[in-house]
């Protein structure tokens, strides 16, 4: 199945490489409005570099595209390569806002097409288990949710590309960009939130948006929690998921469980080398997640169905984020 590219930023090689890892999948091309830093990607990795969305998908037969721009330009290309008939799979978070999320969801629908989104976390073993644990009610009634991302991001993280660290493209800070992943999983494992209360700062970066967030979040099951973001935690620690029930508990550092803990059973550790990475260098990530989701896409296409993480779900962490933003800006709690 030919995919392609859209933006050349550096997450942009991990899609390539995932692409490549995938068997019956072909990257044939990349397209960047920045037509100049395409041709070099396209000549580096040996690919077609294309001038136009439209081109890509009508002249090039490309029939997955997947979206690599800043996470604030991901509807325009997004809505353009499925008006052209292309399936989209789009890095995190899918928009910065739902707004724009729900044009993008009224799309891929009007035009008959499947649109999913790059949150790999949840293909992980460790976080497939403590789901299926949470949802086998070994843990009883959950308590106590709760996630703690403590990244650690340099000056010259944010400097070396314009649109980081702005509202417009990079959508927020440390909890839209880095933090979405966790804010995604914890929200796939404790269902929906209630109300959220956030006190978002900047305290150790030149940016326009937060580089620490803490949230406390009613959760609609009644277990209350909360999420803490930063990227200001030197030198950057493995990011932790807490779920606490009548029953017992689960620990997830990184993806892996750390600890499980049931009444009744033994505890149980996860001992295994598999890994989300980037909590100190935002490179040092597997493609392990990408590939999922590239297989997952070109099933979802050929079995007419919706992809593992369909639009709709990769929404509620949008929506999530952007009311800890609001509860930040006015003070109180926002419902959702």
């Amino acid at each position: 199945m030919k995919f392609g590219i859209i933006g050349v930023g550096v997450i942009a090689d991990f899609h390539r490489q995932a692409i490549e890892n995938v068997d019956g999948a072909e990257c044939i091309g990349v397209y960047d409005k920045f037509q100049e830093p395409a041709k070099n990607f396209a000549e580096k990795h040996n690919i077609k570099v294309f001038d136009s969305i439209e081109s890509m998908v009508k002249d090039g037969g490309c029939q997955i595209v997947t979206i690599a721009t800043p996470s604030g330009w991901h509807m325009e290309p997004a809505i353009e390569a499925m008006k052209a008939g292309a399936h989209v799979l789009c890095e995190k978070p899918l928009e910065v806002t739902t707004e724009k999320i729900d044009k993008m969801i009224a799309t891929a629908k009007e035009c008959g097409v499947k649109l999913g989104s790059v949150l790999q976390f949840r293909t992980f073993e460790g976080t497939k288990k403590a789901k299926a644990v949470i949802e086998s009610g070994k843990l009883g009634k959950i308590l106590i949710a709760d996630a703690y991302i403590k990244y650690y991001r340099t000056q010259e993280y944010y400097d070396s590309a314009k649109w980081r660290g702005t509202w417009e493209l990079d959508g927020g800070g440390a909890t839209m960009n880095q933090g979405v992943h966790w804010v995604d999983c914890i929200s796939w494992l404790a269902g929906d939130a209630e109300w959220v209360c956030s006190l978002a700062s900047t305290l150790n970066h030149n940016i326009e948006v937060e580089d620490v967030c803490h949230s406390i979040v009613k959760w609609k099951s009644g277990a209350q929690g909360v999420i803490e973001a930063t990227t200001c935690a030197k030198p950057g620690f493995e990011s932790r998921i807490e779920i606490h029930g009548e029953k017992g508990s689960i620990l997830l550092e990184d993806t892996k469980i750390k600890k499980m803990s049931i009444d009744g059973e033994e505890d149980y550790e996860d001992t295994g080398s598999e890994k989300g990475g980037g909590y100190s260098d935002p490179k040092a990530i597997t493609t392990a997640g990408h590939e999922h989701h590239v297989r997952d896409m070109m099933e979802a296409v050929e079995q007419n169905r919706d992809p593992f993480i369909p639009p709709t779900e990769a929404r509620r962490s949008v929506d999530l984020i952007t009311a800890m933003y609001r509860s930040s800006r006015e003070g109180g709690r926002v419902s959702l």
